[in-house]
């Protein structure tokens, strides 16, 4: 009798073998067996005699069973669409359907950087199996043509490690991202073709053009605006001390907490946080918090959230800790990353920015439990009040967000 579930898990599987090499010994109870092509589908039997089959049901089951509710999405809504994104995954699997799936792909990559609410989730994980085969296939210019999927799919295998990759049975593909010098925009071409041969009209305010500039000597041309996008710093992100001054939970969603937090303004803010399966009600109450202030203001299952609360996640995803400023902090004191103490928060992050999306990766903590921003140079930038720094109770090396 084994002592959990078993996997019959298909040789040829390569989207659920990519999520069970990932998930790895988060899955130490589950007792895997590779089976043959010559099956059709890959197969979970609990001790009590139960089965699913399939690598969506399975991909979504296992990643629950492995406590990794991280990658299932963060709200109801997203969690459904973690849900469409397998399911289709799953569902065009056969090589003359994956051209179809990478369109839709292509599409919704095309304004976020990963498929489901901008994070790395299973939909990520089970997609990037499914195309991988075909991706590789893909001439230069067909590359060009999927852009978006192909950034994408470059910076999921970057993502993963060589060793999940090796053990899914997945090798990394040569991407080149790079744009052809030669490559030219959709409106140069009929430019030039107007140019080539311009019309009669177009002479003719050309004359008159030449008249008006004669007699104007050297004049300087006037200089145009810089159309480089303002860059994206920290200090974008309006940070506060929080105090929770009551919490209970969703009446409506049984993985939602729902906060009253002091924020140093003359209303206390509503927040939802999904921490229910990390946090005890009894340690949500009456402690300080870090607050994100600006996120533009969601509803959750009927209940509108006005700002969000830091938490620290450890790699694996079973232990989530809030970020606590240091002792002695006041609701409002204002939250920074050293360095950046002088900017002006945005007033409301604008969500076709991606400010947050863009900072959040670089939001760690240290060997010393303290919250910082690491930017992409490595260069650290710690959380803090002016009262010292901002902490967690005991995860390291933790992402935060």
């Amino acid at each position: 009798m084994t002592a959990g579930p078993s996997l019959q898990l298909i040789d040829n599987d390569l989207s659920l073998k990519l999520v069970v090499a990932y998930l790895g010994d988060s899955l130490k109870d589950v007792d895997v067996q590779v089976a043959t092509a010559e099956h059709d589908l890959s197969k979970l039997t609990l001790t009590s005699g139960e089965t699913f089959e399939g690598s969506d049901a399975l991909t979504l089951y296992l990643t629950g069973l492995a406590g990794r509710q991280d990658l299932l999405g963060s709200s109801e809504v997203e969690t459904a669409q973690v849900q469409q994104w397998v399911s289709a995954a799953a569902r065009n699997r056969a090589a003359t359907d994956r051209t179809t799936f990478a369109q839709e792909a292509n599409q919704e990559l095309a304004k976020n950087t990963y498929l489901v609410a901008n994070k790395f989730t299973v939909a990520d994980l089970i997609s990037f199996a499914n195309v991988q085969a075909w991706i590789a296939a893909l001439s230069r210019p067909k590359q060009l043509t999927y852009c978006h999927l192909v950034r994408w799919f470059d910076l999921i295998q970057h993502t993963l490690t060589r060793p999940v990759l090796q053990k899914a049975g997945l090798d990394l593909v040569a991407i080149d991202l790079t744009v052809p010098e030669n490559a030219a925009t959709p409106a140069e071409a009929p430019a030039k073709d107007a140019a080539a041969t311009p019309t009669e009209t177009g002479d003719k305010k050309n004359k008159k053009k030449d008249k008006k500039e004669k007699g104007k000597g050297d004049a300087k041309p006037k200089a145009k605006p810089s159309n480089e996008p303002k860059p994206i710093v920290p200090s974008q992100l309006d940070l506060r001390v929080g105090r929770i001054l009551e919490c209970s939970k969703h009446p409506d969603a049984d993985s939602l907490y729902v906060e009253k937090i002091d924020a140093g303004e003359a209303e206390p803010r509503t927040v939802v946080s999904g921490l229910v399966k990390f946090i005890p009600l009894d340690d949500m109450q009456n402690r300080d918090v870090v607050l994100l202030c600006n996120l533009k203001p969601v509803a959750m299952r009927g209940i509108k959230s006005h700002a969000m609360v830091l938490a620290a996640s450890s790699a694996d995803g079973t232990t989530v800790e809030l970020v606590e400023p240091p002792a002695g902090s006041k609701p409002g004191q204002k939250v920074y990353f050293a360095g950046f103490q002088d900017g002006e928060p945005e007033a409301v992050l604008n969500p076709k920015k991606k400010i947050w999306e863009t900072i959040q990766p670089g939001l760690v903590t240290d060997d010393d439990r303290q919250a910082l921003y690491q930017n992409a140079e490595g260069v650290v930038h710690l959380l803090q009040t002016e009262g010292g720094v901002c902490t967690v109770k005991s995860v390291t090396k933790a992402t935060i967000k």
